[in-house]
C-alpha cells in the first residue's frame, strides 16, 4: 500500500473505541460491557445518520441504546468522541474488505471487483455512507480530525493500489494516481446518491467502470478482416 497508513486487521469494537481520542475504556471488559458499547455505537450510528451533528442529543443516544446517560459517558467523554468512533469503525470495515479481497488477474476485472465491493458495502451500511459523505470539519478536535483524514487516506490508498497494479501491466494509463483514485471514489458516491434512474448495484458498477476505463467518447467499431479483404480487392 501507498501512503503513511499501514493497514492492520480490524480491531474488535472495544479496541476501535479505545483507539478514538476521548473515548473511555474498561481494561477488562465483560461480555455485558462489550454488548453495552456495541448498543451505544449502533444507536449513535442511527442518530448521526438521520440528523445533523448539532441536532443529536446524548440523551437520545442513551435512550435508543437502552442505557442511562451516566453510563454512556463512562464510555465516551463527549458527543464528538462518539461520532468519530462510529465513523472510524465504518472506515476500518470498508478498508479491511478491500484489503482482504481476492484479486482478479485481469486489471479491469479487479477494478470492477473493487468498485463492486465499495458499492455493496455502502448499500448495506447506508448509515456509514451518509456519514462518510459529510465533511470531516464537523469534528473540531485536532486529534479526531487527523484520525479521520488518516482513515480516508487509507481508503484512497487501497483504490490507488489497484490502479497502480493495472498501470504496471499496461492496462491503465495513470497520470495522477491518488487524484484518479479520488475521482473513482467520487463517482461511486455520486452514482449512489443521485441514482434517479433506479439502477441496481450491478448496473451502477458497470456504468462506473465503463466511464472510468473507456470514457464517454464514442469508439467506432473496428472493420472486420473480411471487410479489409474486400476493400483490397
Amino acid at each position: 500500500m501507498t501512503g503513511q497508513y499501514h493497514f492492520q486487521p480490524r480491531l474488535c469494537l472495544p479496541q476501535v473505541i479505545a483507539a478514538v481520542p476521548g473515548s473511555q475504556t474498561i481494561e477488562t471488559a465483560t461480555p455485558a460491557q462489550t454488548r453495552r458499547r456495541q448498543a451505544i455505537v449502533r444507536a449513535a450510528e442511527h442518530q448521526f445518520a438521520e440528523r445533523r451533528f448539532d441536532e443529536v442529543l446524548m440523551d437520545d443516544v442513551a435512550a435508543e441504546a437502552g442505557v442511562g446517560k451516566g453510563t454512556l459517558y463512562r464510555y465516551f467523554e463527549d458527543k464528538e468522541s462518539l461520532y468519530f468512533a462510529v465513523v472510524m469503525e465504518g472506515f476500518d470495515a470498508l478498508i479491511e474488505r478491500l484489503h482482504n479481497a481476492d484479486a482478479a488477474s485481469d486489471p479491469v476485472e479487479r477494478l470492477q471487483q473493487t468498485v463492486g465491493s465499495i458499492v455493496g458495502y455502502l448499500r448495506r451500511d447506508r448509515f456509514f455512507f451518509r456519514l462518510m459523505d459529510r465533511d470531516e470539519g464537523e469534528g473540531r478536535r485536532r486529534g479526531l480530525k487527523a484520525e479521520w483524514k488518516r482513515r480516508r487516506s487509507a481508503l484512497v490508498d487501497e483504490v490507488a493500489q489497484v490502479l497502480r497494479d493495472g498501470a504496471q501491466t499496461g492496462a491503465f494509463e495513470i497520470r495522477h494516481l491518488h487524484m484518479d483514485a479520488q475521482i473513482l471514489l467520487g463517482m461511486v458516491r455520486s452514482c449512489m446518491r443521485f441514482n434517479e434512474q433506479g439502477l441496481d448495484d450491478e448496473q451502477i458498477v458497470a456504468e462506473i467502470i465503463r466511464i472510468f476505463v473507456q470514457g464517454v467518447r464514442r469508439h467506432e467499431p473496428q472493420p472486420t478482416g473480411h471487410g479489409n479483404d474486400a476493400t483490397s480487392e
